[in-house]
Parts: C-alpha cells; sequence; structure tokens
C-alpha cells in the first residue's frame, strides 16, 4: 500500500475507534450502545428520522406477535431489538452477526433490552460449512461482507465460521427471514432451500442491491430466478406493491452503485395492514 494510504488508513482507524464513541443513545425508545465512529452515526441517523423509518414501518406491518423471525447480518442489534419486540414473548429471534465486535455489541444491546427471546450467533450464514474470511469496512461496518469483491482500501479480515440454515437449524420454522449481508444474500438463500420449501408461511425481507450482488459473483436475475423457482412473489417492502419478474428486472436496470431497494418475498396472501404492534419490552 502507498506509504500516504498506510498513514491514512491507520489514521482513520484510530479515529473511528476512540474511546469517545462507546456510547449509549436512545433510538426508537431502545437503548443501544456504539463503539466506532460510524455505529454512533448509524444510530443518530436512526434517531432523528434519517435512516430506518421505512425499514421500520414495513417491520411493523409484517412482523407479529409469536412469529419465527431469523435475522441474517444482525450487526450491531438495532432491527434485532426491534424484531424482539415485535413477535414479543410468544415468539423468538435467530440473530446472526459474524463481525465478533459488531457481535458483542448484539449481545449488549439485547442485555440492555431485557430481550430474553433472541438467540445470537456469531456466525456467517451461507450455502454451506466453510471457513471464510469477512472484509471489514472501519468506516462504515454496514458494508462488511464475505469473498473479495470491492476496495481494499479501509478494511480489515477477519476469519469467520460460515454455515446454512438448512444445516445449523434443521427443525426450524421461520415465519419471516430478514437479511442484509451487502450482496451475499443469494448464499444464504441457497442454504435455507429446504426450510423454505417445507415452510410455506415463511416471508422474506430482503435487500435488492444489484451492484452488491455483482460484487459477490452473481446477478439481481439469479436472486429473483431462485426464488420464483420456490413458488415465491416479489412485492416492494415499503408500499407492498406486487413485483413481476419484469418490473424487478426494469428496476434492477435502474439501481445502479449503491442504490438498493428492500423487498418482501412471500408464497402467502398478504397480511393486512394493521397499525404499529409491540410492546415497549422485549420477550
Amino acid at each position: 500500500m502507498n506509504p500516504l494510504f498506510r498513514f491514512l488508513d491507520r489514521s482513520i482507524e484510530a479515529f473511528c475507534g476512540a474511546p469517545m464513541w462507546r456510547r449509549e443513545c436512545r433510538v426508537w425508545d431502545q437503548r443501544m450502545v456504539s463503539a466506532t465512529f460510524d455505529r454512533w452515526l448509524y444510530l443518530r441517523l436512526h434517531k432523528f428520522g434519517h435512516m430506518g423509518g421505512a425499514e421500520r414501518a414495513a417491520l411493523h406491518r409484517l412482523v407479529h406477535p409469536g412469529m419465527t423471525v431469523v435475522d441474517v447480518g444482525s450487526n450491531l442489534g438495532l432491527y434485532t431489538v426491534l424484531l424482539s419486540r415485535l413477535v414479543g414473548p410468544a415468539g423468538r429471534v435467530l440473530a446472526f452477526e459474524p463481525d465478533p465486535d459488531l457481535f458483542a455489541l448484539l449481545q449488549r444491546n439485547g442485555a440492555l433490552n431485557g430481550c430474553h427471546n433472541v438467540a445470537s450467533h456469531n456466525l456467517a450464514l451461507g450455502s454451506r460449512r466453510d471457513r471464510l474470511l469477512l472484509h471489514k469496512m472501519i468506516v462504515n461496518s454496514g458494508d462488511n461482507h464475505l469473498g473479495e469483491g470491492g476496495s481494499k482500501l479501509f478494511r480489515r479480515t477477519v476469519e469467520t465460521e460460515v454455515v446454512s440454515l438448512d444445516e445449523f437449524t434443521p427443525d426450524l420454522q421461520p415465519d419471516f427471514v430478514k437479511i442484509d449481508v451487502q450482496g451475499w444474500e443469494l448464499p444464504v438463500l441457497r442454504g435455507m432451500a429446504r426450510l423454505l420449501k417445507q415452510h410455506p408461511p415463511a416471508g422474506i425481507y430482503l435487500e435488492f442491491w444489484p451492484e452488491g450482488f455483482r460484487r459477490a459473483g452473481y446477478a439481481a436475475d439469479d436472486v429473483v430466478a431462485f426464488l420464483t423457482g420456490l413458488g415465491f412473489h416479489f412485492h416492494r417492502a415499503d408500499t407492498l406493491e406486487a413485483l413481476d419478474p419484469a418490473a424487478l428486472g426494469a428496476i434492477a436496470h435502474r439501481l445502479t452503485g449503491l442504490k438498493h431497494v428492500d423487498l418482501y418475498a412471500t408464497r402467502q396472501p398478504l397480511p393486512e395492514q394493521p397499525g404499529e404492534s409491540g410492546s415497549d419490552k422485549c420477550g
């Protein structure tokens, strides 16, 4: 690496990891702790409504008390805590986060909010059991990913264990699966194909990011074809507008660079749209 870039890389790492960012912030009436500048900023952008509003509203519509939810790519747990509240004491959440630093925050934030219905796992989900390098971005840990794609600047690597959901929890019957793994959604889906076939009510909330898919070595059409082959139908997560494969293709063509949309895929009739549900306490 160029000496100037090396100096810049180390300086930014020191700034992002400084002790002053280890703070607690209340977001959506949840107690959340950060440990780096990027996660401090992430929480405050959510707190003041600059991020996450559409996602939060969609989850309130789609997740109900008593559900079993799988949260793939839990980060520091902001959405995991929300899901825990939405499913309530009769439901449960299985959270997967491969980054050991974020996993520690996930556990701490779950404990701060009394999320007794959450089981957290320091694992990556994929299509098969493996050990791979997780590429951690020090300026935005929301862009951590497996595989070799993307810039190496401001990144660190850590080896992580990868499992398939089919193998890890063969008897699981998930009602709702949330996936945000920076373009590696298709391997995650392939690793839960048997569960998706055997449990028709499962709904899937995923980030549809064509550039991320390309970085992971496949195309947006591959994601659509895989889920369509299992009988899933697609909807925009924010409006629940139905989208056929042609519409998804047109959307994928428009989504360049960092642009993405959240999709909801299901084989069942869409749920009614009640008001926001869930209690103020986790299960």
